[in-house]
């Protein structure tokens, strides 16, 4: 074990390397230094409070960690104050503190160019991509991580971009590209001692395993990388292994290990409340007492499962809403230090005045105009801004219908009204059959040409006050207000006899494009909008079942 017998940069920055690598040495040096008494300068002294925040998030302690870290933030040293506000948006993350995060997130963006040290720019670089990440813009994420590998960073980092990558690739749906690099980040790692990156990549191979349907497969991974997982005492990694293999178990029909996991999870969950993992866990508790016809206990685990998943989709939300204010107010901030600075010129010129009066008096007009006119201009850039911010946040870039979160919000209002006047209402779900294959087979140009052709498709069939909405990568939904059952029904079967009949031959590619259909009612399913897209989704994955290109009505 090492021992520290001074302070300096050095050994400091020996410890910053190693904080994930090997955390039980990294925590006992950090100690030592702390505690020998060793007069330390102010930039060491500043540099050890930050390895203590690390330290103290790590091991849970959040409030504590950001205590240390919000002084930190305006720090002289522009490296240090950088880190700060990196490690403080990793923190408020974890305690759902969005608008917080989102504004250093902000303003790590606006000061990267400045930043010079490597050690800094590749913690700016890393959560500046993880947090692109969490708000589903895939692409800016993958943007800023290939700008990290180029800068030649440490093993480390690049073993963070590995998993970022990885991850991002995984949610986008480019699977060729995910299964091509999956093994080669985990040897990566494995060789250069980096236990905990390792471990969540492992999570992404083992999610890859279930998404394809190798339930075994995935289930063997995830034991044999359990303990290893469970060494990092890394809650996040520990609890995405449980609600895996919960569902792994679940597919397998060992209902009884699926529960014992799925349990772990929710008991995980007072003290690191992750919602993605607590959903489908009561998922699996949910379906395992259903297959156990213990039907009292299945439905409180559905009203569980219910209230996780309503505060998981609040809480994507809230990062959307979050990084929209956030992106405004920055914004804001920087037309009024434009307008200082206009006012900073219209005082010279008053000064110089004192001297070319005579002069000076027109181009004191002429600054005056300059002012009003860049104050209007500003103020419209403004507008226009806040507008295309909304339009970002509730609709979908490919296909420019509302997005899940804009739908959400939509079919909620209009279901209420409904619920109100005792009106009737319906619900359409479907999912383009064998969407993956044409993306692989003919590339994701070929796939996004697809999802445009259907929505143009089925809008020709539709009402004005119709909610149409796409809720996943190839799965959409359509609330009818005041709409009959039969109406709905009626409506699911030309959309899908349209789909079917959609000439490929436009897109470049000759492939047949066909959909399966889930209908339900507010008479059957109430209009309580989660319960309507679960019982929707029940009756297309049956119309699936049955060949797919179908329509299937939810029978209750």
């Amino acid at each position: 074990m090492p021992t520290y017998l001074q302070a300096s940069v050095e050994q400091l920055t020996h410890l910053d390397k190693i904080k994930s690598s090997k955390f039980a040495e990294f925590s006992e040096g950090i100690d030592v230094l702390a505690k020998s008494g060793t007069h330390l300068s102010p930039f060491e002294a500043d540099y050890l409070q930050l390895l203590k925040a690390y330290k103290l998030s790590y091991l849970g302690d959040i409030d504590q960690a950001l205590l240390i870290l919000q002084p930190l933030t305006a720090n002289s040293d522009p490296a240090i104050s950088f880190r700060a506000k990196a490690l403080s948006i990793n923190s408020l993350i974890i305690i759902r503190r969005y608008l917080d995060a989102f504004l250093y997130f902000e303003q790590l963006i606006n000061q990267l160019p400045q930043v010079h040290q490597p050690i800094a720019r590749e913690h700016g670089l890393r959560v500046i991509a993880m947090m692109y990440t969490m708000i589903e813009r895939y692409d800016l994420s993958v943007s800023y991580l290939d700008q990290l590998i180029a800068e030649n960073p440490s093993e480390n980092s690049v073993c963070a971009a590995y998993q970022l990558r990885l991850e991002a690739w995984y949610s986008s749906d480019q699977t060729e590209l995910l299964k091509r690099e999956i093994d080669s980040g985990i040897q990566y790692c494995e060789d250069h001692n980096e236990p905990l990156w390792r471990q969540l990549i492992m999570v992404t191979k083992a999610k890859l395993l279930f998404k394809e349907g190798l339930y075994e497969q995935s289930k063997q991974l995830l034991l044999k990388e359990h303990k290893k997982a469970a060494d990092t005492k890394y809650l996040r990694l520990i609890t995405e292994f449980n609600y895996l293999l919960a569902e792994s178990f679940l597919m397998l029909g060992e209902l009884d290990k699926a529960k014992a996991y799925a349990n772990l999870v929710v008991a995980e969950a007072a003290s690191f409340k992750n919602y993605f993992p607590l959903v489908h866990s009561y998922q699996v508790l949910y379906r395992a007492a259903k297959q156990e016809k213990d039907y009292q206990q299945a439905l409180g685990y559905h009203e569980q499962y219910t209230a996780a998943f309503t505060a998981f989709m609040d809480d994507k939300s809230a990062q959307q809403m979050a990084y929209h204010t956030a992106h405004s107010e920055i914004l804001a901030q920087s037309q009024k230090i434009a307008l200082l600075d206009k006012d900073n010129q219209l005082l010279q010129y008053e000064q110089t005045t004192l001297k070319h009066q005579a002069t000076l008096n027109k181009l004191l007009i002429i600054g005056l105009a300059v002012l009003v006119l860049g104050f209007a201009v500003m103020t419209y850039r403004s507008f226009i801004a806040r507008q295309r911010f909304k339009a970002l946040a509730e609709y979908d870039d490919l296909t420019a219908i509302s997005n899940r979160y804009h739908f959400s919000t939509s079919a909620k209002g209009a279901l209420a009204l409904c619920e109100k006047g005792q009106l009737p209402a319906a619900l359409i779900v479907f999912d383009l059959d064998h969407f993956k294959q044409i993306n692989d087979q003919h590339g994701h140009a070929a796939g996004d040409w697809a999802l445009r052709q259907t929505v143009d498709t089925c809008r020709n069939f539709m009402r004005n006050n119709d909610v149409f909405g796409r809720i996943g990568g190839e799965e959409f939904a359509i609330l009818l207000p005041g709409c009959q059952s039969d109406k709905a029904h009626l409506l699911a079967e030309i959309c899908r006899d349209a789909i079917s009949n959609i000439d490929t031959a436009a897109s470049g590619y000759d492939f047949k494009l066909s959909a399966s259909f889930g209908v339900t009612s507010a008479e059957l399913s109430g209009y309580h909008l989660t319960k309507l897209i679960e019982d929707a989704d029940t009756a297309m994955y049956q119309a699936k079942q049955q060949g797919r290109n179908k329509v299937q009505f939810f029978q209750g």
